[in-house]
């Protein structure tokens, strides 16, 4: 008897997904103007769609005016580059000289029924056909989840079109098999 409890302990447990409703928010943006005319030059290596770290340089800008000095552009938030103007353009008054999405989508995550949260952890994931994708579990209420992920996992597009449906998330990503 022992060897067969033995056996039974070894197989892989599987949770039941929980099923509910994802609503997500889109990922915050930052928009940098310039505030006079003069010339702009991106930071080397710099492209659509590259990630940036907080405080990472994105453009050097050279007013028109004699008087005027120098200035640095450079990230307030981890994410990526959605727009930054060409190196070396001319830019008047206004002119938007990046943009920068968030690298991280925050959403509520509603159950379709009670659930019993005592084993959900920091994380709880989805599983997809690529890989399980982590949900970091910032709060737990009575019927949801506050929740939120990287972006580097997954498309916030990709994310948006599973949410149009019922999501079934898992508490371990073993379970994602």
């Amino acid at each position: 008897m022992n060897s067969l409890l033995a056996f039974s302990l070894i197989l892989p447990s599987y949770d039941a997904p929980m099923i509910g409703q994802l609503y997500l928010q889109a990922p915050a943006v930052e928009y940098y103007f310039t505030r006079e005319t003069g010339v702009a030059t991106r930071a080397e290596k710099l492209e659509v769609g590259k990630l940036v770290e907080k405080g990472e340089e994105l453009v050097r800008f050279k007013p028109d005016t004699d008087s005027g000095a120098s200035k640095v552009y450079i990230s307030n938030t981890k994410g990526y580059i959605e727009f930054i103007k060409d190196t070396q353009s001319m830019l008047e008054s206004g002119e938007l000289v990046a943009k920068v999405s968030s690298d991280h989508a925050f959403g509520n995550y509603y159950f379709d029924k009670h659930y019993d949260l005592s084993n959900i952890s920091q994380s709880v994931w989805l599983c997809t056909d690529k890989k399980p994708v982590k949900f970091n579990v910032d709060g737990i209420l009575k019927n949801s989840l506050l929740v939120s992920v990287e972006l580097a996992q997954i498309r916030y597009s990709e994310l948006t079109e599973l949410s149009t449906g019922k999501v079934l998330l898992y508490a371990n990503s073993s379970d994602c098999g």
